[in-house]
């Protein structure tokens, strides 16, 4: 495919491709800033699908003004009718963070609040995340966290309405969604605690289960209770744990998580030996165009 020509934007430098999306760079001139394009390898030739791309761009548009998540700066169809999206371009996600060592408690907890509070407004609005992890947070330019991906979950919608488990992703995604529940805020919940829990670990909490047997081991211990953080205070622990109940009616809501969140005190307990993957070393900083790929799920250019 032709590198695309965006009303707005200076030439498109290519970062990433994969088998749904391409990424790139691009100036904006007119306000002077570097952006993130992300444009679909898939059209959308059904005029329904347009419009609710479309819809579902607004909304996400709607969250992006909130201080903690990424900028959408503007999204259409190009003339070959694929969808494309404009963001802002950030430096990295917590999942580099996470190669680097884990958080301490009171930054869990600061994070914690932070991105309920997104989700509640979002919930507010009937907007859904539906993939919260920590590649999804991304660092801004003024160094506060930023969720991305408000409206992609839409595109690979659109590629097939069946797919709901290709929209989650496995380690960080509650039970009832390996059933293809509906989506729902319960499922936002159980993720941010999941990626909390992560970040003050080192990994997802049943990351074990996963690279042993894959989802199918996965599913066979989600009765298994969540493991205590040895370092991190065991209040902080409980509340997380509550978040990721099997069960969706007994997960706090977003705003609840907010409360509970805030009744901690501010504990400095860390963790000094996370667990990793097998071969998994902390590295240093990651570029950031490998940062924007490993966000997207693509392959560097």
């Amino acid at each position: 495919m032709s590198t695309p020509v965006i009303p707005g934007l200076g030439e498109l430098q290519l970062l990433a491709r994969g088998g749904y999306a391409t990424i790139y760079r691009a100036a904006q001139g007119s306000v002077g800033r570097e952006v993130a394009v992300k444009v679909e390898n898939r059209t959308l030739d059904d005029e329904h699908d347009r419009r609710r791309f479309l819809r579902e761009a607004h909304a996400a548009g709607r969250m992006s003004s909130h201080p903690f998540v990424v900028d959408l700066f503007d999204a259409g169809v190009l003339d070959d009718g694929r969808p494309f999206l404009v963001m802002e371009l950030c430096a990295e996600s917590y999942a580099d963070r996470m190669k680097r060592g884990v958080l301490i408690a009171s930054e869990v907890r600061e994070l914690g609040v932070k991105l309920a509070g997104v989700l509640a407004d979002a919930h507010d609005l009937g907007v859904l995340h539906r993939d919260v992890k920590p590649a999804n947070i991304l660092v801004s330019s003024f160094g506060e966290p930023a969720l991305a991906d408000f409206g992609l979950a839409i595109l690979v919608e659109l590629r097939d309405p069946t797919v709901n488990l290709e929209i989650l992703t496995p380690a960080y995604a509650p039970p009832e969604m390996f059933d293809r529940a509906r989506p729902a805020p319960s499922a936002d919940v159980y993720a941010l605690c999941a990626t909390l829990y992560a970040l003050l670990t080192g990994a997802p909490p049943r990351w074990r289960d996963e690279a042993m047997g894959g989802i199918a081991a996965l599913l066979e211990l989600f009765g298994e209770p969540i493991p205590d953080v040895p370092g991190a205070p065991n209040e902080l622990v409980e509340v997380l744990r509550t978040g990721m109940e099997n069960d969706p009616e007994r997960r706090p809501t977003a705003r609840e998580l907010i409360a509970r969140l805030k009744e901690l005190d501010h504990a400095e307990g860390s963790v000094p030996h996370p667990r990793r993957s097998p071969g998994d070393e902390p590295t240093e900083a990651v570029p950031r165009r490998w940062s924007l790929a490993r966000l997207f799920g693509l392959d560097t250019a």
